[in-house]
């Protein structure tokens, strides 16, 4: 009777056991699944009622494979769900994307007929948008196709197409070709309050094609930022193996002794849109500041629906 009573036991047990594994599985293949799906973050451009360019990180209702994310980014960029947010799209919702090649440094879209502009301006509001959204690690440049046709000029525009690389930058407010093919972009990154929401925004500073000193270059970026006091340097700034440091004068410190942690965010990310800059080191009183973790999303734009 024991014996029978102790072999319904283990019986029990080991059916339980395989229930709880079952479900231990399940419950984990679904929490990986969420996970796929909730971070599939990626930079979109949009623009605002005055035309700047805005981009934004938003979350990509897709698989997160390479041709799916590309194809999705496109949609995205025709959308209007983000009107309410003052964020208009770039690209007309008639547009289609025929077809797309991914190259290793390469990307082409062969687009409908509806990629229609009227001036210079609007020409290279979309170019900037293509390259900023796409020209990511390895795909340094896009190419052009209008229903399988190569292009170099979109109707209106003398704009060639050509300048669809890492190198555009983005705001530019320079239509001239020539001025973009002779100088490099440096971002800044400034605060705008678009339809009660604040955005950092990009705006690129043309540096020119030549060996420049470093402290010059950083020099005239810190003039573009947008601050309540001139943001000075108090040493010439080093660069070794990819490592800006810059020593900042104490006059940005807040009355509290510390730097505020957006106009961090607004310097380190601007500095490193200069050439070979891989990590940026800013010092007052020759102490490293550190990283606020918590605001470092802002910097990004992330938005939801």
């Amino acid at each position: 009777m024991n014996h029978k009573y102790m072999k319904n036991i283990a019986t029990l047990a080991l059916c339980l056991l395989f229930v709880f594994a079952y479900y231990q599985v399940d419950f984990q293949k679904t929490q990986s699944k969420q996970k796929s799906v909730t971070s599939n973050y990626h930079t979109i451009v949009f623009k605002d009622q005055s035309d700047t360019l805005i981009p934004v990180t938003v979350n990509l209702k897709c698989a997160n494979e390479p041709e799916n994310n590309y194809r999705e980014m496109i949609e995205t960029m025709k959308s209007s769900d983000y009107q309410h947010l003052g964020l208009y799209p770039i690209l007309s919702s008639q547009l289609e994307l025929r077809n797309l090649i991914i190259e290793k440094t390469a990307l082409t879209f062969d687009f409908s007929n509806h990629l229609k502009v009227s001036n210079n301006q609007e020409a290279l509001d979309i170019f900037e948008a293509l390259s900023y959204t796409f020209c990511h690690n390895t795909i340094n440049k896009i190419n052009l196709k209008i229903d399988g046709k190569p292009i170099s000029y979109l109707k209106n525009s003398t704009i060639n197409t050509n300048c669809i690389t890492q190198n555009l930058g983005i705001n530019n407010f320079q239509s001239s070709s020539n001025h973009l093919y002779q100088t490099s972009s440096v971002l800044v990154y400034n605060p705008k309050t678009i339809a009660g929401h604040t955005y950092y925004v990009p705006t690129s500073t043309r540096i020119q094609n030549s060996h420049n000193d470093i402290s010059q270059e950083v020099s005239l970026l810190l003039d573009q930022i947008n601050y309540s006091t001139k943001i000075k340097t108090n040493e010439p700034c080093s660069f070794d193996q990819g490592i800006l440091s810059v020593h900042l004068d104490d006059s940005v410190l807040q009355d509290s002794e510390t730097i505020d942690q957006h106009l961090y965010l607004q310097l380190t990310k601007s500095l490193q849109s200069l050439p070979g800059v891989k990590q940026v080191d800013l010092y007052i009183h020759d102490q490293l500041i550190e990283e606020n973790k918590k605001v470092d999303h802002l910097i990004d734009n992330r938005i939801k629906l």
